[in-house]
């Protein structure tokens, strides 16, 4: 029995001053695991996804170039790992991540009623803003594949 093909896919980052929302994006530009993690704990996070024991590796790590690229980019390559990193342009993402978390978390009950566009996730979405990255960088450089 053949194992199925693995799913292609890239680590997408949108860096800010002290916390990052990362997001597992598939060629298909579906998503698999999103955080949100401070600064601090990023390099683990690159040795979580992007070190050789860590099986299954992206075929990039995809950065926002916006507020803390370059610092992000010196943790990672004070690791020395081996997957190369693509930058990506993050400009309104964060304003289309707010729309997208709806989308995944439509409102329940009584906020059903008010217009999206007066309420505010009850969370930070840079997660989402890291899926939009993701996706645009794949797009952009035509890496989509079907589903």
């Amino acid at each position: 029995m053949t194992e199925p093909a693995k799913k292609k896919w890239v680590l997408a980052l949108d860096p800010g001053s002290d916390k990052v929302g990362y997001a597992v994006v598939y060629h298909d530009l579906s998503h698999g695991e999103m955080g949100i993690a401070y600064l601090s704990e990023m390099q683990r996070i690159f040795r979580r996804f992007c070190s050789a024991d860590a099986g299954d590796l992206p075929q990039a790590v995809v950065m926002g170039n916006g507020t803390a690229a370059a610092v992000l980019c010196r943790l990672y390559n004070d690791l020395q790992l081996d997957i190369p990193v693509r930058f990506a342009e993050e400009r309104n993402t964060t304003y289309k991540a707010r729309g997208r978390y709806f989308a995944e978390n439509p409102p329940t009950g009584i906020w059903r009623l008010v217009p999206l566009g007066l309420q505010t996730p009850p969370r930070p979405v840079d997660d989402y803003a890291a899926w939009l990255i993701g996706e645009k960088y794949l797009s952009e450089n035509n890496l989509t594949e079907k589903g």
